[in-house]
């Protein structure tokens, strides 16, 4: 291996160990997702750090956006991010060039290890106040008058199964 990955977080692998997992690990960009760590890139150098999965508290992507559009000068873009939280609140974040290989990552991520959050504090604050109101939409018991219209509407449903030509 020409460049060892460097450690970030508390946990270690063995160099015998680590050096065959980055060879295998799945790519996707400057990353990669190996079976024991989360292979990270530095600015210059794919795949230079390392984080070992038991130390990975949350991975996300943070999407922001270039200033040129806004002040005239330079171009309008966005660039995206891969975030690793790991160990006690440390954090890594990682530039992508394409903003689908932090989602392949992410969803890849998702199906070998579920246990990892993909969603920032934030995303999962928003997502549970949103689903609260949706929640807070719906009747938890109907009203005397809707629950008799619910009952006179399974009735006809119950009589329309035995005609099975009306029903179709």
């Amino acid at each position: 291996m020409i460049f060892a990955p460097v450690r970030l977080g508390e946990t270690s692998i063995a160099d015998e160990v680590l050096a065959a997992d980055k060879k295998s690990c799945k790519r996707f960009g400057p990353c990669g997702v190996g079976e024991e760590a989360l292979y990270l890139n530095n600015f210059l150098i794919d795949r230079h750090y390392y984080v070992a999965l038991s130390s990975v508290r949350r991975v996300f992507k943070r999407v922001a956006m270039s200033q040129g559009g806004f002040s005239g000068k330079g171009a309008f873009g966005s660039i995206p991010y891969l975030v690793v939280q790991y160990d006690d609140g440390q954090e890594k974040q990682c530039t992508f060039k394409r903003e689908e290989d932090v989602d392949e990552l992410l969803a890849y991520l998702g199906q070998v290890h579920p246990e990892i959050p993909r969603l920032s504090v934030g995303g999962e604050q928003r997502l549970a106040k949103k689903a609260q109101q949706e929640a807070s939409r719906y009747l938890k018991e109907l009203t005397p008058q809707a629950q008799s219209v619910r009952e006179e509407l399974e009735r006809a449903r119950k009589f329309l199964s035995g005609y099975p030509e009306l029903t179709a």
